[in-house]
């Protein structure tokens, strides 16, 4: 659910045509198609049932998550399909904690019926909130129903293949085992020079490595910035590492972007996770990496994503510019928290959206962005990433 922003291609099929192909006798389980967000995450239908005579089943669109520890509806799921707590003093109110460890009121419920990939999660228990009304709400083209949690993917065993869009049930694949440990979420040791960092393994958090600590100035750190769902922002600092391990594999040349203890916890996001194949085994305890042609353990380079949110209000929807990173190509250019965008280069109207003006800004070439400032007009120039990844 944060907000800092980073596909390799790998195929499996065989090379050597002359090699004789055997017959895969491991059962094969459902298949799930999934859809890629604007902001990387992987998004999931699933099936919700109310048990209530007339009410049909509904499929609603949820963040498949594995760095939830629990799974949460929006307020507008209607509330057939879950068990509200008791009506007593305070029943059913509560928080829970986002990726900055801000607390965010919430409501506990129970799911009466949850179906995905053939299997059945009856009174599960979620959080219930105004989740398209949070920051994640607000950093989504098209804001999703819920977010499937660790509580309902417990005891499963799947591939999830950003590349094919789909996860794999009951499926393995070949490639560079590691164990898992397990608390609420799994969790993958990465080697930081000498240093071993549980890390959790995040599929709904966008970016590549996050870790508490400090960079010298010799290590040339760079501002970066990420939010979770509550809206607070923290400001950490990204280096260039020569190399993270696990397992005595390595990715080489990768960013690590650092935040102050407390403002945060260790995790692997989407550029680790959704960089390949990924088998995860909640039964076993195991991650199987897909590694890349040179045998490293993969990752994908994404460039920073541009700094909008999406501002809903009864008098209409516009995109406008959000947190700027210090120093980042659009702090540059001038671009202020607060202005209204009204086109990027060709984008404007319904064309301008989230993810067209992500894609667009990602090309290297100079981009005019038309912007809105205290009732007045203006243009500025953003320069291309010209490979800072910012």
């Amino acid at each position: 659910m944060r907000h800092a922003g980073r596909l390799a291609v790998l195929g499996l099929l065989l090379a050597t045509l002359s090699l004789p192909l055997r017959a895969d006798l491991r059962p094969k389980g459902p298949v799930t198609p999934v859809e890629i967000n604007e902001l990387g995450q992987v998004i999931v239908k699933v099936r919700l049932s109310s048990k209530k005579p007339g009410v049909a089943d509904r499929d609603f669109r949820f963040i498949f998550d594995t760095g939830a520890t629990y799974c949460v509806v929006d307020d507008s799921v209607p509330a057939d399909f879950f068990w509200e707590e008791p009506a007593q003093a305070g029943g059913g109110a509560t928080v829970t904690t986002d990726a900055t460890q801000k607390k965010v009121p919430t409501r506990i419920v129970s799911l009466k019926r949850l179906q995905i990939g053939g299997m059945v999660r009856e009174d599960l228990m979620a959080y219930r909130m105004n989740l398209k009304g949070t920051m994640l709400g607000h950093l989504q083209d098209d804001p999703v129903d819920g977010i499937l949690g660790m509580n309902a993917l417990r005891g499963t065993r799947f591939v999830l293949d950003p590349i094919a869009r789909d996860i794999r049930w009951w499926q393995d694949i070949p490639g560079f085992q590691l164990p898992l440990a397990m608390s609420g979420s799994p969790y993958l040791t990465v080697k930081v020079g000498k240093t071993d960092v549980s890390c959790m393994l995040d599929t709904g958090a966008s970016g590549g490595f996050q870790m508490p600590g400090s960079a010298s100035p010799s290590e040339h750190p760079k501002p970066f910035l990420f939010a979770g769902a509550s809206g607070q922002i923290v400001q950490g600092e990204t280096i260039q590492v020569d190399q993270l391990t696990a397992g005595g594999k390595g990715w080489p040349k990768v960013p690590l972007d650092l935040f102050k203890p407390g403002e945060g916890s260790a995790t692997l996001g989407q550029d680790v996770l959704c960089a390949a194949p990924l088998g995860l085994d909640f039964i076993g305890k195991t991650l199987t990496f897909t590694l890349d042609a040179q045998g490293h353990l993969p990752y994908r380079h994404s460039p920073r994503r541009a700094p909008l949110i999406w501002d809903r209000r009864p008098t209409g929807t516009c995109l406008r510019v959000w947190a700027v990173p210090p120093g980042s190509r659009w702090a540059k250019a001038g671009l202020q928290q607060g202005d209204e965008v009204l086109a990027i280069g060709s984008l404007s109207g319904q064309a301008l959206t989230m993810r067209a003006a992500q894609a667009l800004s990602g090309r290297e070439t100079p981009l005019p962005w038309r912007i809105r400032r205290k009732g007045t007009d203006r243009v500025l120039d953003v320069p291309g990433p010209a490979g800072s990844g910012r």
